[in-house]
C-alpha cells in the first residue's frame, strides 16, 4: 500500500476502528468522567492550582488511551500482521489514531467536563445533608475558572497534550513490550534533567546562595519566566521577570513545530513497522 491519502478509505477505516473499539472508548471516556466527577466534588473549594495540575495531567493521559487501542498491539503477532496488512496507507491508520485521540477526543473532553463538572457534580452533592451549596454555586465558578486562567494557560495545556501524546504514540509504535513503562521512565527523565538543568543554569548566572529560586515551569515549553525570593536585612525579598508576549507566542510556536515533528516522527516510525 502506497502513502497516498484517501478520504472514503480513511473514513472506512475510522468507522472499523470504532466498531471493534467501541466498547473501549466508552469504558475510557467512563473512568474520565469518574475522575472528572470525583475530582470536582474534592477540588471544588480548594486552591485553583491545584486543579490546573490534576485536570492538565487528566486531559493529557486521557489523549493518551484513546490511542492505545491503535498503536499497542505489537506484542500480539497475529493483531500486529492483520493491522499491518490492512489496505490502507500508513498515513491512512496514523490520522486514524489522530482522529480519536485528537481531533474527536478534544471538543469531547471539553463538553464532557463541562457537564460532569458543572452540571453532573451539583445534582450528586446538593442532596447531602449540611451541604450549603447552590447549583448557581457551581455555575459562577464555572465561569469565573475560565475567566481566571490567561490565555497562555490553555495554549500549555494544548502544548502538554501534544508533547506528551506524541512522545507516547512513539513509544507505542517503536517497542513491543514495557511500553508504558517506558513512556513513564522518558517522562520522569525529561522532568528532572530539564529541572535540575534549569535550577544549575540559574544558580551559575545569578551566583544565587540563598532563598530559592523560580525556575520557568515544570515543562521546558511552559510560558518563559523566572524569578528569586530570599531575606536581606530581615526582610523579604522577592522577584520576578516575565518576557513580553512576542516572547512568549514565539516560544509557544517554536514547540508547537518541535510537537508537529514528533508526530511526524511516529508516522515515520509507523511506516517503519510496516516496512
Amino acid at each position: 500500500m502506497n502513502d497516498t491519502l484517501n478520504m472514503n478509505r480513511l473514513w472506512l477505516l475510522i468507522k472499523r476502528q470504532w466498531k471493534e473499539n467501541n466498547k473501549g472508548y466508552l469504558l475510557i471516556w467512563g473512568a474520565l468522567s469518574l475522575f472528572i466527577l470525583g475530582l470536582s466534588a474534592l477540588t471544588f473549594s480548594s486552591e485553583q492550582d491545584v486543579e490546573m495540575i490534576l485536570y492538565v495531567l487528566l486531559f493529557c493521559f486521557g489523549g493518551c488511551a484513546m490511542t492505545t487501542s491503535l498503536f499497542s498491539r505489537w506484542s500480539d503477532f497475529g493483531r500486529s500482521s492483520f493491522f499491518i496488512l490492512l489496505p490502507a496507507s500508513s498515513a491512512e491508520k496514523f490520522l486514524c489514531g489522530l482522529f480519536y485521540g485528537f481531533i474527536l477526543y478534544i471538543p469531547a473532553y471539553l463538553l464532557n467536563f463541562v457537564i460532569v463538572r458543572y452540571f453532573l457534580t451539583p445534582l450528586l452533592l446538593l442532596p447531602f445533608p449540611g451541604n450549603s451549596l447552590s447549583f448557581s454555586s457551581f455555575i459562577d465558578k464555572g465561569i469565573r475558572d475560565f475567566n481566571f486562567y490567561p490565555f497562555h494557560f490553555y495554549v500549555f495545556t494544548a502544548l502538554s497534550l501534544f508533547y506528551i501524546q506524541s512522545v507516547y504514540m512513539i513509544i507505542m509504535i517503536q517497542f513491543r513490550k514495557r511500553q508504558i513503562l517506558i513512556f513513564v521512565m522518558i517522562l520522569l527523565a525529561v522532568l528532572l534533567v530539564h529541572n535540575f538543568g534549569m535550577r544549575m543554569l540559574m544558580m551559575h548566572l545569578t551566583n544565587f546562595s540563598e532563598g530559592g529560586l523560580l525556575t520557568p515551569g515544570i515543562f521546558i515549553f511552559y510560558d518563559p519566566g523566572f524569578g528569586y525570593y530570599a531575606t536581606h536585612a530581615n526582610t523579604p525579598v522577592s522577584e520576578y521577570f516575565a518576557f513580553i508576549k512576542l516572547i512568549r507566542h514565539l516560544n509557544s510556536l517554536t514547540w508547537f513545530v518541535v510537537f508537529f515533528m514528533l508526530y511526524l516522527t511516529a508516522w515515520s516510525k509507523l511506516k517503519e513497522r510496516e516496512l
